[in-house]
């Protein structure tokens, strides 16, 4: 692909990928495909991009490699790892607390009323 402000940019496929995911772990293709189980014949046509790989086999490469399955099939990142900076995972505070210990006290009264019991 040609972007004309940055030049050629490199497209990564399936078995590019695959290869380098494999790589990281430092295992040649036949050692990775023992430990997967399968023949090396797979790893190579796989990393080649001689032929469609099974779902498992993907999903067996993201765990033995320890790289994200997204990015394994389409190349993208996964994106749901959340911003530790984000507000939704700070400490309640404050402003929070009284709504808090509502809730926590009327949590006690039910519950000391029998509340969820069978009968």
């Amino acid at each position: 692909m040609w972007n004309e402000t940055n030049g050629a940019i490199p497209q990564w496929t399936q078995g590019d990928r695959l290869r380098k995911a494999r790589q990281k772990t430092g295992m040649t293709a036949r050692e990775f495909a023992n430990e997967l189980g399968v023949s090396h014949g797979t790893i190579t046509n796989a990393e080649n991009d001689n032929r469609d790989v099974r779902a498992i086999t993907i999903k067996l490469w993201a765990l033995v490699t320890g790289v994200p399955l997204q990015w394994l099939q389409t190349g993208v990142a996964p994106t749901d790892v959340p911003d530790p900076n984000s507000p939704a995972l700070q400490p309640a505070g404050p402003a929070y607390q009284p709504a808090i210990d509502d809730l926590t006290a009327s949590k006690r009264t039910r519950v000391g009323k029998g509340a969820g019991t069978a009968g």
